[in-house]
């Protein structure tokens, strides 16, 4: 009997924390991912590769050993290959022409440069290339936890949020682009989805917000890896 009523204590506790808790979470976290995202069109990223917006006209390279398999030692030369691949794909969706300028030890040379398409959606925040669309709305607030930051110390909020993306594209409602980039279906239909936004906990109980659901980079796979 003991043992219940302490149980049933701790819950009620734990209700009255979060009944007390009036900070305005859901206001807070969306004025943060507007004013990250103004234009309503970077809130998932699909990173094509490390070339930066100056580098266009593009022309691609190939690397010894990227046709091996993944090994630490041939890291750059596997996502050189990752990068060449990425280009054909989103040249398939109009987002940049291709022009053959060449061979190497029987390869094509290929340069690439930006279509109108693609200079709408892209996106150097991570200084490489990158094709982003879509807005994040917060629908509910469903909960916070305090944690300590294992690492250097300092107390965290990690707040559970369910959210839905808007401003969907067409170009990413498809199967070729869902297995390349393993994003969760739902993100295509506006469907709900549950996350994580974390703030840090500064003195007098201030929040500044260190990680989110917005600003997402999405990494391709190679065709052979799936």
């Amino acid at each position: 009997m003991k043992k219940r009523l302490l149980i049933g204590l701790m819950v009620i506790s734990s209700l009255l924390l979060t009944a007390c808790d009036n900070y305005p979470y859901k206001t807070d976290i969306q004025e943060t991912y507007d004013w990250n995202n103004q234009s309503g069109n970077k809130a998932i990223c699909m990173v094509v590769g490390d070339v930066s917006l100056s580098m266009y006209p593009y022309t691609i390279k190939y690397m010894e050993g990227e046709d091996l398999p993944y090994d630490s030692g041939l890291k750059e030369a596997y996502f050189n290959r990752l990068e060449n691949e990425n280009f054909r794909y989103f040249t398939q969706l109009g987002f940049f022409t291709e022009e053959k300028v060449g061979e190497t030890e029987g390869k094509p040379l290929y340069r690439y440069q930006l279509t109108d398409l693609g200079r709408q959606y892209v996106y150097s925040g991570i200084g490489g290339t990158n094709f982003c669309f879509g807005r994040v709305v917060i629908d509910s607030i469903d909960g916070t936890k305090d944690i300590i930051n294992g690492v250097g110390g300092g107390k965290e909020r990690d707040v559970s949020i369910t959210y839905h993306i808007e401003n969907i594209p067409d170009w990413i409602k498809n199967s070729d682009a869902y297995a390349r980039y393993r994003y969760s279906k739902k993100v295509t239909t506006g469907e709900k989805l549950s996350g994580r936004h974390t703030f840090k906990v500064l003195r007098n109980d201030k929040l500044e917000t260190i990680t989110g659901v917005n600003r997402i980079y999405q990494w391709a796979t190679r065709s052979d890896d799936k």
